[in-house]
């Protein structure tokens, strides 16, 4: 077999095996090519139907592309195999948020928790659910809770700055956002909402 024979068996989906198409799925979900990834998936579950991992990866693709109903679709098709696999789960969880069916997402979050209390990323999605339910201090306390856990979690402390932000409560917004950017300073989400929470500040004259 010649070199150019070689590099196209290398990178034809049809010629690579079971494992071999689900970690090329994985490089390319990995790379942010998540149509790539999808495609396999897709040739991976041909060959094995019930693979776990790439029904759940698929799903993750297809949230890549903003498509959470595809996504839990997949998950769900996952969670039949894995009933138990709290990732799986989390990962559905996150795609109804995204769907703003915020109940159901809770729901499944509590049910997360209780098995897993030190979830960090479950508290942070739960933070999110309950408020969006108006639940502002469960909401509070799991993202506490999730700092607790991880005083360097940064998705956290810009979601608890950005609810002090909500409250008007600059002073509070602007010292998480500045954990945030001590722990990740090249974070652009927490340098803006800072730069917002100080804008906000001095127009009121705090």
């Amino acid at each position: 077999m010649g070199l150019i024979d070689k590099l196209k068996k290398r990178t034809d989906p049809n010629s690579k095996t079971l494992s071999e198409l689900v970690e090329s799925g994985d490089r390319n979900f990995r790379s942010g090519k998540f149509r790539d990834a999808i495609v396999h998936y897709n040739k991976a579950l041909e060959l094995d139907p019930n693979n776990v991992r790439a029904l759940h990866n698929k799903g993750l693709a297809f949230f890549g592309l903003n498509k959470f109903n595809k996504s839990i679709e997949f998950y769900d098709k996952a969670l039949k195999l894995r009933p138990q696999s709290l990732d799986i789960k989390l990962n559905k969880a996150i795609s109804l948020n995204s769907l703003e069916k915020f109940e159901t997402a809770k729901r499944l979050l509590d049910e997360i928790i209780m098995v897993d209390p030190t979830n960090k990323k479950a508290l942070n999605a739960r933070a999110l659910s309950e408020f969006k339910l108006g639940l502002d201090e469960g909401g509070m306390n799991d993202l506490k809770t999730a700092l607790t856990i991880d005083p360097n979690y940064v998705v956290a402390w810009n979601n608890l700055g950005c609810f002090y932000l909500g409250l008007g409560n600059y002073d509070e917004a602007i010292t998480c956002f500045n954990k945030s950017l001590t722990i990740e300073p090249r974070d652009y989400d927490a340098f803006l909402l800072k730069d917002m929470a100080e804008i906000r500040k001095e127009a009121l004259g705090k």
